[in-house]
């Protein structure tokens, strides 16, 4: 159509705007190790990281790098199945665009619970680092007790995020709260299947990870 402006990347765009989140979101549930596992498990729901590691067992290699890779990648296939799954209900109530679009607006407003994904990971990694040399109240307090404030803010900006984007793709307002409604149902869904550890799981989780930490 005269008057619009395409390039020959924007089809690319369309679709990195659908697999860099997804990869973001999922790649954190592939990445945990021998030393790390059981924390992952606690920190994340439970079936998402067995899903990861089940995937990443079909492609066995002693190669460091590739390990890495295929750990992503595993965690990253997981994200998408997740996403694919959202954006169903997601489409159900836009009702107004292909599935494909509605895959994309689901995919891109999770990049905040991308990005939570990645810090509490990353905290996972630190914690594991200092399990020697901090004590077990430290460690609490940094893993546990900050993780809450983490999730809070990354979950004020993903509620943000499907605002602002639902405006600037033209949903309707009464439309856009009902967008809201399956943000907020998702993070509550996430949260009790086990996203961030317990007060309860630490006490059970500490002697585990010192022992795993003193195995390998």
């Amino acid at each position: 159509m005269e008057g619009n402006y395409t390039t020959p990347l924007a089809r690319w765009a369309r679709i990195l705007e659908i697999f860099i989140p997804c990869y973001m979101f999922g790649k954190s549930w592939g990445i945990a190790d021998k030393k790390t596992f059981e924390l992952f498990r606690a920190m994340f729901p439970t079936f998402l990281i067995d899903g990861a590691d089940y995937l990443k067992k079909l492609i066995h290699t002693d190669n460091t790098n590739i390990e890495r890779l295929v750990a992503t990648v595993a965690g990253a296939i997981i994200g998408f199945l997740v996403v694919a799954l959202l954006a169903v209900v997601m489409h159900i109530v836009l009702r107004d665009r292909k599935y494909i679009d509605s895959l994309r607006f689901t995919s891109v407003t999770l990049i905040p619970i991308a990005v939570l994904n990645g810090t509490l990971s990353h905290a996972i990694k630190t914690l594991v680092e200092s399990l020697s040399t901090q004590a077990p109240d430290a460690l609490y307090a940094s893993t546990v007790s900050s993780s809450r404030g983490t999730v809070a803010i990354n979950v004020l900006f993903y509620l943000t995020a499907m605002w602002m984007m639902s405006r600037r793709t033209g949903v309707t307002r009464s439309r856009r709260w009902g967008v809201i409604a399956v943000g907020v149902g998702f993070i509550v869904l996430y949260l009790a299947l086990g996203l961030m550890i317990s007060p309860n799981e630490w006490q059970v989780l500490l002697p585990k990870l010192q022992q795993a930490l003193a195995t390998h």
